[in-house]
């Protein structure tokens, strides 16, 4: 299991949005859950992606708890660099 954040000027619901084209149906394949409107979960492949973009000041406060998908979660971070 990986728990790994970043921050991002993106609004949350950019980088929701973001998360669903990178790991939903049309991106990596997972199923979507919606949690709230700040955060969504991703299944499939014996894992989970779980991402939460909470508001802050300077932009969003990007979250991401994962078992199975550690190397796209990670590529997926690489868009907020």
């Amino acid at each position: 299991m990986l728990r790994i954040g970043t921050q991002t000027k993106q609004s949350p619901q950019e980088v929701l949005a973001r998360a669903t084209a990178f790991f939903g149906p049309k991106g990596t394949g997972l199923s979507i859950t919606p949690q709230g409107p700040h955060t969504i979960e991703f299944s499939g492949g014996g894992g989970f992606v779980r991402v939460e973009a909470q508001p802050v000041a300077e932009g969003t406060d990007v979250e991401i708890l994962t078992r199975e998908w550690e190397y796209d979660v990670k590529r997926f971070l690489e868009q907020f660099a």
